[in-house]
């Protein structure tokens, strides 16, 4: 099971405005560079972001992107559902198994799986993402 490149490349680019103080735009230019993704594959992530509703954009000098709400109020889940469209899917549909023994039961390991990975995508936050790397960095300070 893996995301999508483009749904990767676009987590990058909302933490990396998610580190970024309020109201400070970045340009595709900038966050291609510190994300390490295309620039023209960026655009077209950064419209999807924005057509979501989770970026907002300004023109001109001092312009660029960055995030629509708090970091806070942003789950991974969003931004996944924002690019690929759909969630963590293992479980095929029911009517599309054939019939042995034990079908049912792994139709419905499949689902809880789903459900448990889904369940933290959406209770990750872009903040907690950050907040995450800064304690595990605090534990190497001498």
């Amino acid at each position: 099971m893996k995301i999508s490149k483009k749904a990767e490349y676009a987590l990058r680019a909302m933490v990396i405005l998610a580190d970024s103080p309020p109201n400070k735009p970045h340009q595709i230019q900038d966050l291609a560079q510190k994300g390490s993704v295309p620039v023209k594959f960026l655009e077209q992530i950064l419209l999807m972001l924005k057509r979501s509703g989770l970026l907002k954009s300004k023109r001109g000098i001092g312009g660029g992107y960055q995030l629509n709400r708090e970091a806070r109020t942003i789950s991974v889940a969003e931004v996944i559902q924002a690019i690929d469209g759909t969630l963590c899917s293992l479980a095929p549909n029911a009517a599309d198994l054939p019939d042995f023994r034990g079908a049912n039961g792994l139709h419905e390991t499949l689902q809880k799986i789903d459900s448990t990975v889904n369940e933290q995508l959406w209770a990750q936050s872009l903040e907690d993402i950050l907040e995450s790397e800064s304690a595990a960095g605090a534990g190497f300070m001498i």
